[in-house]
């Protein structure tokens, strides 16, 4: 009897506790970089723009109406995005992070026309997600803080995140049913233009204040920004060294209630973990971009990815990407598709620090299972985007230290030790051209700064 009671007792906690576990989805999706002049009788060297015929030689390719490679996004492209949005699990989907870079990055309009475009895209976002919150954040291509971009977004944030918004482009969304609270950061203030101004003095004060208040509530965080710490060859240093550090430094120490971390900006699909005295303590993922990308080593497709996670706890248990074959889609109709599903892909028991960083442990190139593993990051990276360029094991490492020296020093010790691996092996393994980009930028960049 004693027995059966006990099984009786441990059946209804488990049952309670099941119940009590809810899983939901959210949408990552950024850079959409919409070019309200993009047409499809444009012309790659005017950026996808109609031609001045008096000035054209007629001699351009044709372009598609979802877009091009050399070139920002089409509102077709971003409609069909939209669209395919509306059709996955729209009845769990809790929000929406939308991390900036709303415009085309070559978009020479008048700030009027600038904000028309904005209203565009979240006219569009209102439409699709018409139900639910959508959590925007500012970009470097995109307008600085204002009361109109305050009153654009206001029916998606509370007013208390509105009054730090107008003024810093930053706020905090507490989610009244759960202990996850969403922080969002205005990461145009760690740049060096604006780390040492009063505005991003204010954030740091405030991001300490918010995190502090989480610690006391046993809140669980997600931060939420356009571009995140560390380096990449795309994009050497988005942050000041002093702002890149003092971020980490504020992650190390609220590691605990960090849930996770959301970042677009680099056009691609790549994830980074951050550590405590050699300990991997917390991580960082980045998006692939909806507007597709070209770089001289690894362009990418057109990407969306929606998350599932527990609702109570904040703690992501998976993600889906999609992506939308864009060469394919110019020659038919735009069909979006699961490029594939993170554990499942990786192999991965679950998402934390720890499993991120044995993972990035095999992508350094070694066994013929290293490098299976390594190919399909890179797959994933380039977002399914076929490429002629071979990337070797010093490419591979530069990939490694991007994901896992997130320090700027640490970042530049990691890729001089591949540089001079290679001198050492007395050019047995010549430099590939994507490392040889990524040592020549490097180093340019480097000689600008000490300048």
């Amino acid at each position: 009897m004693k027995t059966s009671n006990l099984v009786l007792t441990l059946i209804c906690v488990i049952s309670l506790t099941c119940t009590h576990a809810k899983t939901g989805y959210f949408w990552h999706i950024t850079d959409f970089h919409y070019d309200p002049l993009y047409t499809s009788q444009g012309d790659t060297r005017r950026h996808c723009r109609r031609a001045d015929e008096r000035g054209s030689s007629g001699h351009h390719r044709a372009l598609g109406r979802f877009g091009d490679y050399s070139c920002d996004s089409s509102l077709e492209l971003i409609e069909s995005a939209a669209r395919y949005m509306r059709t996955r699990h729209s009845e769990n989907v809790e929000f929406v992070l939308w991390t900036g870079d709303i415009i085309a990055a070559r978009y020479t309009g008048n700030e009027d026309d600038k904000y028309q475009a904005i209203r565009n895209m979240t006219d569009l976002l209102s439409r699709t997600f018409s139900s639910h919150f959508v959590f925007p954040v500012l970009g470097h291509l995109d307008p600085a803080p204002s009361e109109s971009l305050t009153n654009l977004w206001m029916h998606w944030l509370p007013l208390e995140a509105l009054q730090t918004f107008k003024y810093g482009g930053y706020y905090t969304i507490e989610q009244k049913q759960s202990k996850l609270r969403i922080v969002a950061l205005n990461t145009n203030l760690f740049s060096v233009r604006e780390s040492n101004s009063v505005q991003a003095r204010r954030q740091w004060e405030w991001l300490d204040a918010v995190l502090d208040k989480a610690t006391g509530n046993k809140e669980m965080v997600y931060i939420v920004g356009h571009a995140a710490p560390g380096s990449d060859s795309r994009h050497p240093y988005d942050m000041s060294s002093d702002a890149n550090a003092k971020y980490l430094r504020t992650v190390r120490r609220h590691a605990k209630i960090i849930a996770g971390q959301f970042f677009g900006h680099l056009h691609a699909d790549t994830f980074r973990v951050i550590y405590d005295n050699d300990r991997p303590v917390s991580w960082t993922f980045m998006a692939p971009s909806v507007s597709p990308h070209r770089d001289p080593a690894d362009s990418s497709n057109p990407g969306l990815r929606l998350y599932k996670f527990d609702t109570n706890t904040g703690k992501v248990l998976d993600y889906t990407q999609y992506y939308l074959d864009l060469a394919a889609a110019n020659r038919n109709v735009a069909e979006w598709t699961a490029e594939y599903n993170l554990t499942q892909y990786y192999g991965l028991h679950e998402v934390s620090a720890v499993s991120l960083h044995n993972l990035a442990d095999k992508l350094q190139i070694g066994t013929p299972h290293e490098t299976n593993i390594f190919h399909k990051y890179l797959r994933a990276y380039r977002v399914r985007h076929e490429s002629s360029e071979s990337c070797d094991g010093a490419c591979a490492h530069q990939h490694f230290c991007a994901i896992t020296c997130l320090e700027h020093v640490a970042y530049r010790q990691c890729v001089e030790a591949a540089a001079s691996a290679l001198a050492a092996a007395g050019d047995s393994a010549p430099l590939t051209m994507p490392l040889l980009n990524t040592v020549v930028i490097f180093f340019a960049f480097v000689i600008i700064m000490m300048n």
